[in-house]
This record gives structure tokens, C-alpha cells and sequence, in this order.
């Protein structure tokens, strides 16, 4: 096999990662420790909460740690601890477990999170094709959620063997993710790093001298709290479904279908690259928000399926078009995974504030007013953060 074979396969690979690294037990979570484990609802705030804080700590520096060790043996360890994650659901079911295996979950994410990014980007870079990189990590999602449909859909029907056997299924998918990353081949770099040790908080100054906060900042925080109020949706989804009398074997189709959605976006996703960055910007907080509004709205099963459908139809590649603006921002940067963490970081901290508000507002509203009231919420912050970006753009030219 040729050195450029090898980097081509990196692409393949990706494509079937995309498909094992997903949780293909995730519409079970709230039910399995609602029911098993008796945990409450306020306690599923708290460990969204919990968990979004140990992202926040770990989230950049993972990213300078990734550029250091290596964007692959990141990626392996990350791969790893994923597996690792999904043992508490086995042995400890309940609270705690969740919260264990919670927390995991997402150190890992932080660790794979800008990581497999670069490591794609600095594959294109050595197969001259750096400027397809929308179009291919799109269609990778794309191709990863298409097989996934097949897992999510059969997984959840086994819970009414065993309410374990999906979280057993769902480790050895993590498993095999991992394997495939082992089998990356690492590309050359095209950009040289410098050689020397240099201490984290200097090389941190270093690579911010490039002005991603004076330039971007707005940006991140509309990615960061977007980015938590569609992961914020999973939270209620499935007590949602319960509460308009969806049966509970339902619930894996329904996540089939969202991500079958998902797939045909994340092939198409890099036409959102010819909306101007403002444009897409304010359809990004437009989408989030008022899909919170439609839910709100209705006790219509068919409408609030579809609704929680366009979550992850969207959000699962709408990071790449961010993604692809901060490489656009930053060309040569030799701080790439970095600079993604950086991105990614706005996710954590943003979340240790948005569960808690919205579930501060389901307990007091109910959980289908919660959502409504939750996505004029959005509104009225995101709309003057991109109107303060707007103008800052125009100050800085």
C-alpha cells in the first residue's frame, strides 16, 4: 500500500469511526436511569450540569495536549476512555453511575473533540486537498449516521430483554471505534512546529497573539450556547416522548429517523458554505430557537417527533461549517486542534448554565411549556451577540 493510499484510507476509516463512536444507547439513558436507577429529573440536571463542567476544564487543554502528544495517540486515548464510559451504566445504575459514566464520556469527547479534526485537515493538507474539507467531513458524518440508523433502531429494542444489554452492545461499538482509530495512518506535517518545550501558558499566549478572541469571539459564544441548547434537548426528549404517550420501544426508531435526517444534511451540509458567515450565523440560532418554540407549542405526537428529529439533523455538522471558518480565519496557524478546543471550549461553558436554566424553567413551566419559554430565551441572547459581532466585524474591517 502507497504512503498516499494509506492517507486515502484515513478518509474510509473516518467514515466507519463515524459510525461505532456514537452512543447507539443514547435514547435509553434517561429512561434506563429514571426507571432503574431511580434518579430524578432534577438529577439529570445535575449531572448535565456536572458533566459540562469537567468538559470545561478539560476542553483546551486537551486540545494543546493533543497537539503535543500527537493528533492520533490523542485520538486513541480518547477512542479508549469511550469504551471505558459505558461500564458505570453496566455496574453502577444509578445516580452516581450515571453521572460517572456521564463525565467520562465527555473526557473522552474532549480529547477526540478538534483532534480528529486536525487529524483530517492535516490529511487533506498532505493529499493537496485541504480546500474539500466541508464537503468531506459533511459526507463523513453523513456516511457514519447512515450506518448508525441501522444500530440505533435495532439497539433499543433489546432493552425490553435486558435493560443492560444495549449498554453492553454500545461498549463494544466504542470498542470497535477504537480499533479503527489504531489504524489511522499519521500524515505528514506540512507545517513545521517548532521543536523546543514551551510551557503551556506561554505557548497558549503565543497562539491567541493570533487574535481568535479579538476576532471570533462573539462567534464562539453563539456557537457555545447553540451548541449546549441542542444537546440540552436530549435531557427532556424522552420524558417528552413519555409524557404525549409515545411508547418507550418507539424511542430507537425515532433517533433512526433524526439521524437518517442527519445524513442527508451532513451531505450536503457544505452547501451552508456559500451563505455569507453573518448569514449563517443568525440561520444557525434561528434553527435551535425556534425548533425549542415548535415543541412549545403543540402536544401533537407526529409534530414534536419531527421537531426533536431536526435536533440532530442539523447539529450533528453544523460544527463543520464553524469549524471551517476559524481554519479560514487561521490558515497557518500551527495551533490547529487548539484552535478547535478553543472553539469546542464555548460548548462547556456555556453548559454548566444553560441545563440548569432550562431546567429550572421545565420544573416551573411543565416539560412542554419549559421548551417554548426556553426558546424565546435563545432569542433574546443570541440574537444581540451576533448583532455585536456584526459590529465589530465592521470596526476591524
Amino acid at each position: 500500500m502507497t504512503w498516499s493510499a494509506g492517507l486515502e484510507g484515513n478518509i474510509i476509516k473516518y467514515n466507519l469511526y463515524k459510525i461505532f463512536t456514537k452512543r447507539v444507547f443514547l435514547p435509553l439513558i434517561a429512561i434506563f436511569l429514571t426507571e432503574i436507577g431511580d434518579v430524578t429529573l432534577a438529577q439529570l440536571g445535575i449531572i448535565a450540569s456536572v458533566t459540562a463542567f469537567a468538559q470545561l476544564i478539560l476542553e483546551i487543554p486537551s486540545g494543546y495536549i493533543s497537539d503535543k502528544w500527537g493528533h492520533k495517540s490523542a485520538m486513541v486515548f480518547g477512542s479508549a476512555l469511550s469504551a471505558v464510559s459505558v461500564l458505570p451504566y453496566i455496574f453502577m445504575p444509578n445516580f452516581y453511575g450515571g453521572l460517572l459514566a456521564s463525565v467520562l464520556f465527555f473526557c473522552s469527547a474532549s480529547f477526540v473533540s478538534g483532534t480528529v479534526q486536525a487529524f483530517i485537515h492535516e490529511t487533506l493538507l498532505a493529499l493537496n486537498r485541504e480546500t474539500e474539507y466541508a464537503k468531506i467531513m459533511g459526507r463523513g458524518q453523513s456516511y457514519g449516521l447512515l450506518g448508525n440508523i441501522l444500530l440505533i433502531s435495532l439497539v433499543p429494542l433489546t432493552y425490553q430483554l435486558n435493560p443492560l444489554l444495549p449498554f453492553i452492545i454500545g461498549f463494544f461499538c466504542h470498542a470497535i471505534s477504537c480499533a479503527l482509530v489504531v489504524s489511522f495512518v499519521n500524515p505528514p506535517q506540512k507545517i513545521s512546529i517548532k521543536k523546543q518545550e514551551i510551557t503551556f501558558l506561554k505557548d497558549f499566549k503565543n497562539m491567541l497573539s493570533e487574535g481568535v478572541l479579538s476576532k471570533m469571539f462573539f462567534v464562539f459564544m453563539i456557537f457555545g450556547i447553540s451548541s449546549t441548547s441542542f444537546n440540552a434537548s436530549n435531557v427532556y426528549r424522552e420524558i417528552v416522548f413519555k409524557t404525549i404517550g409515545i411508547p418507550v420501544e418507539y424511542f430507537g426508531f425515532i433517533l433512526a429517523f433524526g439521524s437518517l435526517l442527519g445524513a442527508i444534511a451532513g451531505y450536503y451540509i457544505h452547501t451552508l458554505k456559500k451563505l455569507r458567515p453573518l448569514h449563517f450565523y443568525l440561520f444557525d440560532i434561528l434553527y435551535v430557537s425556534l425548533t425549542y418554540i415548535l415543541i412549545g407549542v403543540t402536544e401533537s405526537p407526529i409534530v414534536i417527533i419531527i421537531a426533536f428529529s431536526l435536533f440532530p439533523a442539523y447539529d450533528r455538522t453544523r460544527s463543520i461549517i464553524f469549524e471551517s471558518h476559524v481554519f479560514e480565519e487561521f490558515p497557518k496557524s500551527e495551533h490547529k486542534a487548539t484552535l478547535i478546543s478553543i472553539l469546542n471550549f464555548f460548548k462547556p461553558s456555556n453548559g454548566v448554565w444553560i441545563p440548569a436554566i432550562f431546567a429550572y424553567i421545565v420544573s416551573k413551566t411543565g416539560v412542554l411549556s419549559g421548551h417554548l419559554f426556553f426558546g424565546v430565551a435563545l432569542l433574546i441572547i443570541l440574537l444581540p451577540l451576533l448583532f455585536a459581532h456584526n459590529k465589530m466585524k465592521k470596526r476591524t474591517g
